[in-house]
């Protein structure tokens, strides 16, 4: 896991040349793809399935980050692990049985990461550590949402709660700014999408590197 992780949010990407735009993002060096998964149900919105995330898995090596924004992420671990995803980030806000779901996922052979949105509790966190903790800057369900002034707060708690190898996430509103703003708060892994990565203002490979700086200059 290097020091500033960078995973792509491949929604927010070119989805008519997918195969292309997984090759330039891998070429620049992003870290992993964040593939959002919505059902239309636990989040307003739809986009891919095991299929999508399969073609995916074939035209990059980059581990593919399955972020779960389904009612039922229960019902779906088999599915996407037979697709190639590398990491299974749930909602503790859509299962009873957490615990039960990280040891389903763990046996599928893929790595179990919670994500929690802005207005739950972070008591939820206390007794349920996944190695990846997603925490959700936006709430979940599309790109270019303003960012949730309370996250950096959010963020100081979680990583009390939280033991010291767990690898803490943001999703949402991810600038530069935000990037160097929350690194000495713990998080070490950034999804990018439209604030950092998809920008059109620059290539990928420059995006990607301002993000690692942004982060490395908190870090030294």
């Amino acid at each position: 896991m290097p020091a500033i992780h960078v995973s792509a949010s491949i929604m927010c990407g070119r989805l008519d040349e997918l195969g292309a735009e997984l090759r330039e993002l891998e070429a620049a060096g992003v870290d992993s793809v964040h593939i959002d998964i919505m059902d239309g149900h636990f989040v307003p919105n739809f986009t891919f399935g095991p299929d999508v995330v399969a073609a995916i898995n074939d035209a990059t090596t980059m581990p593919l980050h399955a972020h779960m924004m389904v009612s039922d992420p229960g019902a779906y671990v088999r599915p996407f692990a037979d697709a190639g995803a590398d990491v299974y980030l749930f909602h503790i806000e859509s299962t009873r049985y957490p615990l039960r779901l990280i040891e389903q996922v763990t046996e599928a052979g893929m790595v179990a990461g919670i994500a929690v949105n802005p207005s739950t509790p972070l008591s939820f966190l206390q007794d349920v550590q996944a190695p990846y903790i997603l925490v959700m800057s936006v709430e979940p369900g599309f790109a270019g949402q303003r960012w949730t002034p309370a996250t950096e707060d959010r963020l100081k708690r979680v990583r009390d709660l939280v033991a010291d190898n767990v690898v803490i996430g943001i999703d949402g509103n991810v600038t530069l700014d935000r990037v160097a703003g929350t690194t000495p708060l713990g998080v070490s892994m950034f999804v990018c999408g439209t604030s950092a990565l998809f920008t059109g203002e620059r290539s990928y490979s420059k995006a990607v590197a301002a993000v690692r700086a942004a982060g490395a200059a908190c870090l030294t």
